[in-house]
């Protein structure tokens, strides 16, 4: 029997993570995402992000990392720890303003950050997205074809919805469990 070659695994020039912060909504009620999925704390989204996402990362590479306005300092922590230099923040105005104590939240905020040396593919890209709010978490369709103009292919999706025809995706409501097994990481 013969040997079949492995097959070399590309690695991830860029991945956009959108974690299950530890957000709970106040009162009696669960009114935070805590309704929705289970939350990660900050440190198990940093563990996670060293043991299943970066072995799968190019040494050269893009992270667009969603936070919510009460996680901004959490956010940045990830991207440091995981070894990421921050550069700037896309931000998503919504159409409707949700939640708020202080004040009632009409934006997220999409930290983008490199790890190594990787330039942008174009230098003509915003960074504000303005996009109706649909069902809870689900980040506007624009940040897609955002990634795709500043940062080259593979891409990864981590904390997946949805699969994305061209994309990676890990999540729990995804079908596919790792990178490592994503055919479309090896076209």
């Amino acid at each position: 029997m013969k040997k079949q070659k492995k097959q070399k695994q590309k690695k991830i020039k860029a991945v956009m993570l959108d974690p299950p912060w530890n957000e709970q909504g106040g009162g009696k009620i669960k009114r935070g995402a805590d309704r929705h999925y289970p939350l990660m704390k900050t440190k198990d989204i940093i563990e996670y992000v060293k043991k299943n996402v970066n072995p799968y990362l190019d040494t050269n590479c893009h992270i667009y990392l969603w936070v919510t306005n009460n996680f901004l300092a959490d956010g940045l922590k990830v991207l440091e720890e995981c070894g990421f230099r921050y550069i700037t923040c896309l931000t998503w105005t919504k159409d409707k303003f949700g939640l708020g104590y202080y004040f009632r939240g009409q934006t997220e905020q999409c930290l983008f950050a490199v790890k190594g040396k990787l330039p942008p593919q174009s230098k003509s890209v915003s960074t504000s997205i303005t996009a109706i709010r649909t069902k809870h978490s689900k980040k506007p369709e624009e940040i897609y074809a955002v990634i795709q103009s500043v940062s080259p292919p593979p891409y990864a999706e981590v904390f997946a919805r949805t699969e994305r025809k061209g994309w990676a995706a890990i999540g729990n409501e995804v079908s596919n469990g790792s990178f490592g097994y994503h055919k479309s990481l090896n076209k």
